[in-house]
């Protein structure tokens, strides 16, 4: 009955069970959507700082209102701000990073700390120029470890911390004594007679190896390689980039792909957090060559001092007179190959301080390695000193820098090839002692061995006395880097990297191995080396609907590099044993040699990913080298990869697997 009713008693009843509501204004009815009773208060505006475990802000962390669309993304200083109805949860992400998500009560301002997601970080690398990608997303071979992940064997070089860590790395390291050189092929030779090394890259910073090692067939010492350099402990990840397209925006010298290293930075701590780490390895010789031991020192059957073979009589324990003189019993004394070595002996120490503040870290560390080798009056010493820091001025402007410095002294490395200390324990007769061979020589100095005067079967204590050597390289590298940000996705970075090295090397020869040493002569060689190089790239990367994800990268290099290198050499001391150029009374000799070399670059990278499960990268690279004909300079390296992970498209398809295969990709590059 609405006989009686008003307007607003009649309308309220007609809408009672429907959606809509009214208004009477101006004698006009007006139908609106119905307001829910909470409206007013159904929603709080929510900002907040997004965070890693470090303490530095996240750009870009996605941040959404769970079961809707609203959401918004972190800007250059990690914020955040959006309305969110009272009830709903925050949902927070960023790739390699837990979830984060929490329900809105009654606060305004929710700030986060994200936690590394450790499966997630598996499938994110660092790739050339240090971009971080998705590992599935990528057309190429590139494998990463982190430093749990290397091996902890106390040993200074980092060559150690890799063996047998990366798959199609090969890596062949030198039996010769403390920090021997590793040869290291990705995937193997690619030339039979270039170079077929990676280069290293250490943050950014090309790391150049100057071969000085003399070692060959004939002779010659291993003075280790410039690996060593770097301090293990302070190695943040490794990623090695396997084959020419993963590594083409390095230029030519990247060929045999790379190996890139990130150092550790400031970690968040309540002040500055401390660690020390240290270890000591005692090492042995544990495998040596099956060698005959039915036979003493003679020929055809007949015991003879007078020969160097073993093939005498049998070893039966009789009565002889020896190559000394002495009487013996003609039995094996030892076993050369073991009882020449001593137990060597490494100490390694390693104590860093860091901190992480709202806009700035900070990490400062120092090493210390000493070892004595297996060989006889082998030492290595190494001193390592590393400072990184950086800081936001602003939202738009940051930098950071770093310099690292080492030193690395070895003394009496062993002496290579045939007429070395390993390779002449072979020779040593099963009747002969190494006892009796420690009095190595003769009060005129001559050589004394097993049977006689000899240019081929010499006594390894005569070859360790009387060739003295040490190498010392003092190490500085680092660089300098200002980063601009425009928007929370272009930015432009300038950045000076330097890598500069002087190597000292010495080694003297005091063997006439037939007769009395009337001279003597050493070598002393003076390398230094210095490579500049000043990057400036422009980078950007965005989405694109729901499905699209663009990254771009434009970018100049500027290389120059050069090293000297000189040689003395003197006969013929005033006073033995004081080696010193101007003191000697013969012959002096003299080497210089100088090269320069400058390489002007110009790259650019583009990716294309869809959706999550197909992605193409291109990238190209030109190069203006000073080495080549100035009508011919120019050189380019182009590269375009693919990936499709198959398993991902399945799944978006609303299909599914069979049960015993989880992930399937197809590359091409």
């Amino acid at each position: 009955d609405v006989k009686d009713a008003n307007m607003q008693s009649l309308m309220t009843a007609l809408l009672k069970d429907t959606n809509l509501d009214f208004e009477i204004s101006n004698r006009q009815i007006v139908l609106l959507p119905k307001k829910s009773s909470g409206s007013k208060t159904a929603k709080r505006h929510i900002s907040g700082v997004v965070k890693d475990e470090k303490g530095e802000t996240v750009i870009g962390a996605s941040v959404v209102v769970e079961g809707t669309t609203t959401g918004t993304a972190t800007d250059i200083d990690g914020r955040y701000a959006l309305d969110v109805p009272v009830g709903a949860k925050l949902k927070i992400t960023y790739v390699g990073y837990r979830p984060f998500s929490v329900e809105i009560k009654d606060q305004t301002t929710v700030d986060v700390t994200l936690e590394e997601d450790n499966k997630v970080l598996s499938e994110v690398v660092v790739t050339a120029l240090g971009i971080k990608r998705e590992k599935k997303m990528l057309g190429y071979a590139v494998q990463e470890l982190k430093s749990e992940d290397l091996n902890k064997t106390g040993d200074p070089s980092v060559t150690s911390a890799l063996q047998g860590k990366v798959a199609g790395l090969q890596m062949n390291t030198s039996s010769t004594g403390l920090n021997g050189s590793t040869k290291i092929t990705i995937r193997g030779n690619s030339s039979l007679s270039d170079n077929n090394q990676p280069l290293w890259v250490v943050d950014g910073v090309p790391f150049s190896d100057m071969n000085n090692s003399t070692a060959s067939e004939y002779g010659g010492f291993d003075r280790g390689g410039a690996s060593v350099d770097i301090n293990p402990d302070d190695i943040e990840s490794i990623s090695v980039l396997k084959g020419p397209n993963a590594a083409a925006l390095y230029g030519s010298r990247a060929g045999n792909g790379v190996i890139l290293i990130t150092t550790k930075r400031g970690t968040k701590s309540a002040g500055w957090g401390v660690s020390y780490s240290g270890s000591c390895t005692w090492t042995q010789v544990a495998e040596t060559l099956d060698m005959q031991d039915v036979y003493g020192q003679g020929e055809g059957g007949v015991a003879d001092v007078s020969k160097s073979g073993s093939w005498g009589s049998l070893l039966d324990g009789h009565e002889f007179i020896a190559w000394n003189g002495e009487i013996r019993n003609y039995k094996k004394y030892g076993d050369p190959l073991k009882d020449y070595f001593r137990t060597g002996f490494s100490q390694n120490h390693n104590v860093s301080f860091g901190t992480v503040t709202e806009k700035s870290n900070y990490r400062a560390s120092f090493g210390y390695v000493k070892s004595s080798g297996v060989f006889h009056q082998e030492q290595l010493q190494k001193y390592n000193a590393d400072l990184k820091a950086g800081t936001d001025f602003n939202k738009y402007l940051s930098m950071d820098s770093k310099i690292s410095l080492s030193r690395t002294k070895a003394d009496n490395r062993p002496y290579f090839g045939k007429y070395g200390e390993i390779a002449q324990l072979l020779m040593i007769p099963n009747n002969v002692s190494l006892d009796d061979l420690k009095h190595y020589r003769t009060e005129t100095s001559e050589h004394v061995n097993w049977f006689g005067p000899s240019n081929t079967d010499l006594n390894p204590y005569y070859i360790n006395n009387q060739r003295d050597n040490y190498d010392d390289r003092w190490r500085a590298f680092g660089y300098y880097n200002l980063k601009l940000n425009f928007t929370s996705w272009l930015h432009f970075s300038g950045k000076y990297m330097f890598d500069y090295y002087r190597t000292q090397l010495f080694d003297s020869d005091r063997t006439d191995y037939t007769k009395e040493v009337l001279a003597d002569e050493m070598n002393l060689r003076e390398n230094n080396f210095f490579e500049q190089n000043v990057e400036l790239m422009l980078t950007g990367s965005n989405k694109v609907g729901d499905r699209v994800q663009l990254g771009y990268s434009l970018g100049a290099n500027f290389m120059d590099m050069r090293s000297e290198g000189l040689l003395g050499t003197a006969r013929n001391m005033r006073k033995k044993d004081d080696w010193v150029l101007n003191s000697a009374l013969g012959f002096n000799a003299s080497e210089q040699a100088f090269e320069r070399k400058r390489v002007n670059s110009l790259f650019a990278t583009f990716q294309f990913a869809w959706d999550d499960y197909l992605s193409v990268d291109l990238t190209a690279r030109n190069d203006w080298s000073s080495t080549l004909p100035s009508d011919n300079r120019s050189y380019f390296y182009p590269s375009v990869n693919v990936s499709y992970v198959i398993s991902d498209f399945v799944r978006k398809m609303d299909a599914s697997l069979p049960s015993w295969l989880n992930f399937a990709k197809f590359s091409h590059e």
